[in-house]
């Protein structure tokens, strides 16, 4: 029963008690459509033990018109009888716009037959989830309904934008104990030639350094390689939204999170361990990992993972450094907020190596602020105080890359870590 048929049933109940007191005939006969056409609404609408309805959901990606866009299809199977009124009803995604179809459709589906809307959505970084399907059955003249939730789940989760990140150039001071592509240093198996040493038994044969052996007849002698091993790297994003700037729909934070993927993406495929953290309303963790599995972890958190505040400014202090090795090498994607200096004498006197990824949140607004003297010159004097900080942060041996997003980042990463190279201990952390 809806809103209709109560109001005309109080119209009936209305026409005909005035018909009794007045004793009108006419009455009686004006309040008889409105008793027919009740009548007809309730014989029409089906039994409720003759509903037996089934939903799928299909959710898919595609291009249309070279765009990526998310297309959605929930089927309605109708296993009982005639429904002469089905309204399908599907819920929006959040913060997304509808570009082709629509969330809702009205038809009518008779037995072992078939209800279904489309829509389609544009493909936007985020993690999507789909748990059931709204239906409302009525008579064909919309008196009498009712609603059903169908079971019809399905999610998806669309990946941030990453760049292709070659071979970086980073060689951390100190390596985890398992082979990889990181020169460590030592000498043991790998390509790169370290030295001679004397031939000990066991050694293989095919190392012997024919020449060394002609000059010093009697002795043998061997070549060692330089032992390549794993380095591991902790990725430490910053979600507050103190630090993000918008301007229209473009973020800030989007930039970082395009880095942090690409970065994680970059070291994962050099065989290196790589962990993430993220400072929002909430401290996310990927606890370390390696291979194409801690990947698919690492990109399915930066999915869904979204700019928030918890009320209360959070400081880098906040984060649980414990979970990373005293061997890691951990990199900053920050915009940085005015007191964040203060996070990196602790980090350095922890004895972890860093490096800060800033993106500028100054440049990024600049083409939305004020051209007058006076806002000319408030850009001018936060600008300076930025490159202070920045400064500060790289004299305790931290590499500090100031980042105008609208720049490719890999140029940026490998123009740093060359300029760098054999240059003490910064050289010894990133360069070697």
């Amino acid at each position: 029963m809806n809103n209709k048929l109560i109001t005309l049933f109080l119209i009936f109940v209305g026409l005909f008690v005035s018909a009794l007191f007045s004793q009108r005939g006419e009455l009686l006969w004006l309040a008889f459509p409105f008793l027919m056409y009740m009548a007809i609404g309730l014989i029409k609408f089906p039994a409720l033990d003759t509903i037996h309805l089934q939903a799928q959901r299909l959710v898919c990606r595609t291009n249309s018109n070279g765009q990526p866009v998310v297309e959605v299809e929930v089927t309605i199977q109708n296993m009982g009888g005639t429904l002469p009124c089905v309204q399908v009803i599907d819920s929006e995604p959040d913060g997304m716009k509808i570009i082709t179809g629509q969330t809702g459709v009205m038809t009518s589906v008779f037995k072992g037959g078939e209800a279904s809307l489309k829509y389609s959505f544009v493909e936007k970084r985020g993690w999507y989830t789909w748990k059931s399907a709204h239906v409302r059955i009525s008579d064909p003249l919309g008196l009498m309904n009712s609603d059903l939730t169908l079971p019809a789940a399905a999610e998806i989760s669309i990946q941030p934008e990453r760049d292709n990140f070659k071979r970086l150039p980073l060689r951390p001071h100190s390596t985890l104990h398992a082979p990889g592509s990181i020169p460590a240093r030592q000498a043991g198996s790998g390509t790169d030639f370290w030295g001679v040493r004397l031939y000990h038994p066991g050694d293989s044969l095919r190392w012997l350094d024919w020449r060394m052996n002609a000059r010093h007849p009697g002795k043998f002698f061997t070549r060692e390689f330089e032992r390549e091993e794993v380095a591991d790297i902790g990725l430490i994003l910053d979600a507050r939204i103190e630090t993000d700037q918008s301007v229209g729909e473009d973020s800030l934070f989007e930039y970082s999170v395009g880095a942090a993927a690409s970065l994680a993406e970059g070291f994962i495929g050099q065989g290196n361990r790589v962990s993430l953290l993220v400072l929002g309303k909430t401290i996310i963790r990927v606890f370390p990992g390696y291979g194409k599995h801690q990947l698919n972890r690492i990109l399915k958190c930066l999915s869904g993972v979204k700019s928030s505040s918890s009320g209360k400014v959070i400081g880098f202090h906040y984060l649980p450094l414990e979970m990373f090795s005293n061997r890691a090498l951990l990199v900053v994607l920050s915009p940085l907020s005015r007191f964040d200096s203060l996070f990196f004498p602790s980090l350095r006197a922890a004895g972890y190596k860093a490096m800060l990824i800033s993106p500028d949140p100054y440049t990024f607004i600049y083409q939305t602020l004020s051209k007058d003297t006076d806002c000319q010159r408030a850009f001018f004097l936060t600008r300076q105080e930025r490159r202070i900080q920045l400064q500060s942060i790289s004299r305790l041996n931290i590499r500090v890359i100031d980042w105008q997003v609208g720049q490719p980042l890999y140029p940026l990463i490998r123009s740093s870590l060359g300029h760098i190279r054999g240059h003490g201990e910064m050289g010894e952390e990133y360069g070697g």
